[in-house]
């Protein structure tokens, strides 16, 4: 895919696109954004841009250079992250790839890398990478993909040039959805109302899978008020149970098992749909709207502010569980400070 054909991030584009019309491009690149949202492929198309043996602004996508770079057989196109089975990105990678790119290309016109969840390099794996970055080769380009930047050292992070991929618009995700996956459009929407802005979660989302646990989710929640301390423990054990994502091309982050996220994904919407009732009426109730009454019921009893308390502990959760809190732990506080 060329830069032309990343959708819903115009802006992170124009960056690019901006640096190649006037061969100004950084050495360094730093993606910052959600899984899913396009970061991956838009670092795809920025090497086949570079690569590219055709006199075009950003690939022309057919030539033979084009070709390798999307089918990751690129000689000048090193791709790497953490090893199967590993969290982390260990410092002999980095090494490694710090002699891969101080060889002269072979084929293309600069030798590239692309570092999956950068988040994920230990600390000496950043200290060797930033040698590579301070130090770099005119023939070298590297491009750091990143949920969050926290995890990086500040020196790295002030030697990248950062751009920033945002959420993809419900209505993008749902015309992806029905153009390449050929969903039902209504379908599509649903998908991509509880994608939360990202097709890479789109695209693993089990239409039949997410209507059964999006019904039970729904069923718990209005339910909570008379739910024993014992079955609150057997909800936040299946909200966080893991179960095998089918692969989808062209996402993200497809190889992930799919953990609680998605689930309470829906405990979000829920709560997001109560304080828009709260706010707005009936034409705030989008995604729940067959739980209508039970919605309208919770959010005349809590009102504006008191939607917000809930939503926040949601988010809060959401969080924690980001920073491998004790899900299980974490998710049962959570209900008990839901009920």
């Amino acid at each position: 895919m060329l830069l032309s054909g990343i959708r819903g991030q115009d802006p992170a584009i124009a960056i690019l696109r901006n640096a190649l019309a006037h061969d100004r491009l950084a050495h360094a690149y730093l993606f910052i954004g959600p899984a899913g949202v396009g970061k991956k492929q838009t670092a795809l198309a920025l090497a086949q841009a570079v690569q590219c043996t055709e006199a075009t602004a950003e690939g022309c996508g057919v030539c033979a250079s084009c070709v390798q770079v999307t089918a990751g057989t690129h000689p000048d196109l090193r791709v790497i992250g953490p090893e199967a089975g590993k969290q982390s990105i260990a410092i002999d990678q980095v090494r490694d790839l710090q002699r891969v790119l101080s060889l002269r290309p072979v084929r293309g016109k600069k030798k590239i890398a692309i570092i999956e969840d950068a988040h994920s390099l230990t600390p000496q794996a950043q200290s060797a990478l930033l040698k590579m970055v301070e130090e770099p080769s005119g023939d070298a380009l590297l491009v750091l993909l990143t949920l969050n930047s926290a995890t990086l050292s500040r020196p790295l992070l002030s030697r990248c040039q950062q751009v920033r991929f945002a959420p993809l618009p419900t209505p993008v995700i749902a015309e992806i959805l029905v153009r390449t996956q050929d969903k039902e459009p209504t379908l599509a929407h649903t998908l991509a109302l509880y994608s939360r802005g990202s097709i890479g979660r789109a695209l693993v989302l089990d239409p039949e899978v997410f209507t059964e646990e999006r019904r039970y989710v729904e069923e718990a929640l209005q339910k909570l008020d008379a739910t024993s301390f014992v079955d609150l423990s057997r909800v936040a054990e299946w909200l966080v149970a893991d179960r095998a994502r089918k692969s989808a091309k062209n996402a993200d982050a497809t190889s992930e098992r799919a953990s609680g996220s998605d689930r309470l994904a829906i405990v979000l919407s829920w709560y997001e749909e109560v304080l828009r009732y709260a706010v707005l009426g009936t034409e705030g109730v989008v995604r729940h709207y067959e739980c209508l009454e039970a919605i309208a019921k919770i959010a005349t009893t809590l009102g504006v502010e008191g939607a917000l308390r809930q939503l926040a502990v949601v988010y809060a959760t959401i969080q924690a569980l980001g920073r491998n809190a004790n899900r299980q732990l974490a998710v049962e506080d959570m209900l008990l400070q839901l009920k």
